[in-house]
């Protein structure tokens, strides 16, 4: 969450990520609320990994397609700017 700003993240082990927005009642909101989206996957012994997220067809969620991660202990940072505002959250990958 980013003020009134909620935004779910999908990570997938296969390598193809998504990441939602909705706003404070949880109604969902476009993906063109934010801008500028990427996920860096940063795995252990490996270069990381930074993928430049795209507004899907259906302009709902953003999409970023990417290796596939094997390392249960595996970071993705997702940063975004919204509402002129630069914004990040390190989450674990979780299998």
């Amino acid at each position: 969450m980013n003020g009134d700003l909620h935004f779910e993240v999908i990570l997938k082990k296969e390598g193809r990520h998504r990441v939602y927005f909705s706003d404070a009642v949880r109604a969902e909101l476009p993906a063109s609320i934010a801008s500028e989206l990427t996920i860096t996957i940063t795995q252990y012994q490996k270069v990381s990994e930074i993928l430049n997220a795209r507004i899907d067809a259906d302009g709902k969620s953003w999409v970023a397609d990417g290796k596939p991660v094997d390392d249960v202990n595996a970071v993705a940072r997702v940063a975004f700017t919204a509402h002129r505002r630069p914004h990040w959250i390190d989450l674990p990958f979780g299998f």
